[in-house]
C-alpha cells in the first residue's frame, strides 16, 4: 500500500498556529506586567475627615473642615484629589471637587486676623506654622503649605484645615475655603449644611488611581 502525507500538513499547521498564539499571549502578558510595574504604588494611610457647622475661634464661629493624617505613609497633596457629594434642602445633588493648588481671598471685615481682600489662603493648608509660617499670602500664586503644592507633604500627626480661624471676628462669618471645596455657600441657612447633614467624601491618590478615603461624613 502506498503511504501518503496528506493528513500531516493540517496537523502541523494547527500546531504552528497554537505555538504562535502562546508566544503572542506571553509577550502581551509580559508587556502588561511591565506597564503595571512602572505605576506609582498607592500609599497606605489612615485619615479622618470632619465637617463642622460652626466651629468656635475665639469670639466668633464659622463652618469648617479638617483632614487629619492619623498614621501611615506621607501624602504629597499634589497627588491627591478630593471629591464631595451633598444633597441640599430641595434634594438637589451638589458635587464639589479639589485638585491642585487653589486659593481663596479674604474679606476686609477680617482685618484683625490679616485675612483681608488683598490676602490669599490655600483652600486647604497644613496647620503647622512652626514648619511653614503663616498660610496667608499677598499672592494667589501658591505657597508651600497649601494643598496641591509640591512642598505640602502631609505626615502622620498633620492636619489639613480651611482658613476658618481667619474668617472673623467681624461678619460675614463664612468660610471661602470650605465653600470652594463643597461648591456651595455653607453659611446660607437654605443650603442644608447643618449638624446631622451627611457629606460623602472621597480622597483619591491620582498616580495610582486608588481611593484612600471614602466615607459618609456627618456634620457636627
Amino acid at each position: 500500500m502506498e503511504k501518503t502525507d496528506g493528513g500531516v500538513s493540517p496537523v502541523v499547521g494547527v500546531m504552528l498556529m497554537l505555538s504562535v498564539t502562546v508566544i503572542i499571549a506571553a509577550i502581551v502578558s509580559a508587556a502588561a506586567g511591565g506597564f503595571s510595574g512602572t505605576g506609582k504604588p498607592a500609599p497606605s494611610a489612615i485619615l479622618e475627615v470632619h465637617f463642622y457647622e460652626n466651629r468656635s475661634y475665639g469670639n466668633f464661629s464659622v463652618p469648617a473642615m479638617t483632614i487629619e493624617h492619623i498614621s501611615g505613609s506621607p501624602l504629597q497633596t499634589k497627588d491627591l484629589s478630593i471629591t464631595t457629594y451633598f444633597r441640599n434642602e430641595s434634594g438637589q445633588p451638589i458635587k464639589g471637587y479639589l485638585i491642585g493648588e487653589k486659593s481663596v481671598a479674604g474679606d476686609d471685615a477680617w482685618s484683625e486676623g490679616g485675612f483681608t481682600s488683598g490676602m490669599y489662603s490655600g483652600v486647604l493648608f497644613i496647620n503647622d506654622q512652626d514648619r511653614f509660617g503663616s498660610p496667608l499670602q499677598g499672592s494667589d500664586k501658591g505657597y508651600k503649605n497649601w494643598f496641591g503644592n509640591a512642598s505640602a507633604v502631609v505626615m502622620a500627626g498633620d492636619i489639613l484645615i480651611t482658613p476658618a480661624q481667619f474668617c472673623g471676628p467681624s461678619a460675614p462669618h463664612k468660610n471661602p475655603g470650605l465653600n470652594y471645596i463643597l461648591n456651595f455657600d455653607t453659611s446660607d441657612p437654605a443650603s442644608g449644611y447643618r449638624t446631622g447633614a451627611v457629606i460623602t467624601t472621597k480622597i483619591v491618590h491620582i498616580p495610582s488611581g486608588q481611593v484612600i478615603f471614602d466615607k459618609d461624613v456627618v456634620v457636627v
